[in-house]
């Protein structure tokens, strides 16, 4: 029988047809495996994808837990301003005098001033401010800030007690302030401050006091958008830290 097969061989070699050979499994295996391809040669290295994470422009840093106290800013916005507002505090910080972070020190009687129309009296609340950090410009450790405290009776008493504002704005609330020298619009019927002869008072941007509420900026004076650069993501400390690197560190 093998001599049959053998002759079988010889003569299909000889009509010019390919020999083949039994193949063992271990040759079966090797033979299915696709053969590997070099990569070809090129001048630039293999580019490592790119995770969703790592295309952001920075990574951000991780922010310091701060107590959330409750705020009622209802008083601090009875006024309503016609001004261009701007983009950033950034911004504010150039085109602002004095520029400081610090608490909520208490609120006191202001002035009673005489505006327009004879007769016709305002009455201001003063928010002294304890003074932590100064960004621009000299202050003192306290700095006292001036509010419109709302309308009045016809006793002429305010409809807006002090203890309003404490209890809407409490002490040691933090705050950033953008503030310059008041300049008042009428003479003054009484001082009910009675701070000591010099101490100056002043008046905030419209966008210039931030408080905060946790990580959370809000505005004191006017809404802030989540969204703006009036917002960041570690609060007050984030913004302080922006003002630091925008070069206002108590020049």
């Amino acid at each position: 029988m093998r001599l049959s097969v053998l002759l079988l061989l010889v003569a299909l070699t000889a009509c010019g047809a390919p020999a083949t050979t039994a193949r063992t499994p271990d040759a079966l295996a090797t033979a299915s495996t696709p053969p590997t391809r070099e990569a070809p040669e090129t001048g630039a290295a293999p580019k490592t994808p790119v995770s969703p994470a790592s295309t952001e422009s920075a990574p951000r840093s991780a922010c310091a837990p701060v107590p959330a106290r409750a705020l009622n800013l209802r008083l601090l916005r009875q006024t309503a301003f016609d001004y261009d507002p701007l983009n950033s505090p950034e911004e504010l910080a150039a085109k602002t005098p004095l520029v400081v972070a610090g608490t909520v020190e208490d609120f006191l009687p202001g002035q009673i001033v005489e505006e327009g129309i004879p007769g016709d009296r305002t009455h201001y609340v003063l928010m002294p401010v304890r003074v932590t950090e100064r960004f621009k410009g000299p202050a003192a450790r306290l700095v006292h800030v001036k509010f419109f405290q709302g309308g009045i009776w016809k006793n002429q008493t305010p409809v807006n007690s002090v203890a309003d504002f404490r209890r809407g704005v409490p002490r040691g609330t933090r705050v950033l302030l953008f503030v310059h020298p008041d300049t008042r619009e009428g003479p003054v019927i009484k001082d009910r401050a009675a701070l000591p002869a010099g101490t100056p008072i002043y008046s905030a941007h419209p966008q210039g006091v931030l408080l905060g509420r946790g990580l959370t900026v809000i505005g004191g004076m006017e809404e802030i958008n989540p969204a703006s650069r009036w917002a960041d993501p570690c609060g007050l400390d984030g913004i302080a830290t922006r003002l630091r690197a925008a070069g206002h560190q108590g020049q």
